[in-house]
């Protein structure tokens, strides 16, 4: 079919002149004629004619096998193809996202049983076997678990020497979270090894205690990542601000269930001098502290 014929075919069916027809498109009326009767439109000029009229012009295309299909057949199956695989990115994203969650559950869950036993080793002789096989289940999984996470950070300090975690013994800490249980593990750990702890359940309290203390009066901070108020990234940043810096430079230890690349970035990033997955076994926090003594 010539150009000029499809042209005046589809303005017939669309009820337009070929007179409107060359308006919309920016052209004389006998320019457009001219060049239909000529058979002299270029490529682009078809094109944007064709896009004036809204259409697509059928055309067929050939495949190696020898089938051909037209343009409109091989679109439609092209979009339904994006439509199918769209629905299964998302559904395969979902699925990732779910079971990131569940590790970071399972890992959450673990260091919460470690912290419990630890509560109670010292009320229940059989607890001291029960918690042992806890630190050898999480100490088997939790590599595991960081590499599915993506977390490509060590999470373990270098080894301390135990005279090094004695030498804590007196040193004040204070323990920044607002979830009170957590606040009572940590605290148990810490007293049980002889350290002095003060208590504040948002980063805005954290940061009026260091004001309000002699500098140096804390030796260190956990801090909590997520909390009311004011979270840690914001309580971390305005102590570094202090003017005083023996206050400024108080070693402060993040702690947060969520232990992506990202957290573990932008800790580092605000001056948070270690990053720890709560709730922590008592090694792993002693150990951490022992860095900073």
């Amino acid at each position: 079919m010539k150009t000029e014929e499809t042209i005046s075919a589809v303005c017939s069916e669309l009820g337009i002149t070929k007179a409107d027809l060359a308006k919309r498109m920016g052209m004389l009326p006998s320019s457009l004629y001219r060049k239909l009767a000529r058979e002299s439109m270029t490529f682009e000029e078809f094109q944007k004619c064709l896009d004036v009229l809204g259409v697509t012009v059928e055309f067929e295309l050939k495949f190696p096998n020898g089938n051909t299909r037209s343009s409109q057949m091989n679109h439609e199956l092209l979009l339904e193809r994006t439509d199918m695989l769209e629905t299964e990115l998302e559904a395969a994203r979902k699925t990732a996202e779910f079971h990131k969650k569940s590790l970071r559950d399972l890992r959450t869950d673990l260091n919460s049983a470690v912290g419990y036993a630890e509560l109670g080793v010292n009320h229940e002789p059989m607890a001291g076997e029960y918690l042992e096989k806890l630190r050898s289940i999480l100490a088997n999984m939790e590599s595991a678990i960081a590499h599915a996470l993506g977390e490509t950070v060590n999470d373990e300090p270098d080894e301390e020497e135990p005279d090094k975690i004695e030498e804590l013994a007196g040193r004040r800490v204070l323990v920044v979270d607002d979830n009170e249980l957590n606040r009572e593990i940590m605290k148990q750990i810490l007293v049980d090894h002889g350290l002095l702890v003060e208590e504040a359940d948002d980063g805005s309290r954290a940061v009026e205690d260091v004001k309000a203390q002699e500098p140096g009066y804390f030796h260190f901070i956990l801090m909590d990542i997520e909390m009311p108020v004011m979270d840690g990234y914001e309580a971390t940043t305005r102590i570094r601000k202090l003017p005083n810096r023996i206050r400024a430079n108080v070693p402060v230890i993040a702690l947060t269930a969520n232990a992506c690349f990202e957290n573990r970035e932008r800790a580092k990033k605000i001056g948070m001098d270690d990053f720890l997955v709560k709730p922590v076994n008592s090694s792993r926090l002693l150990k951490s502290l022992a860095r900073f003594r």
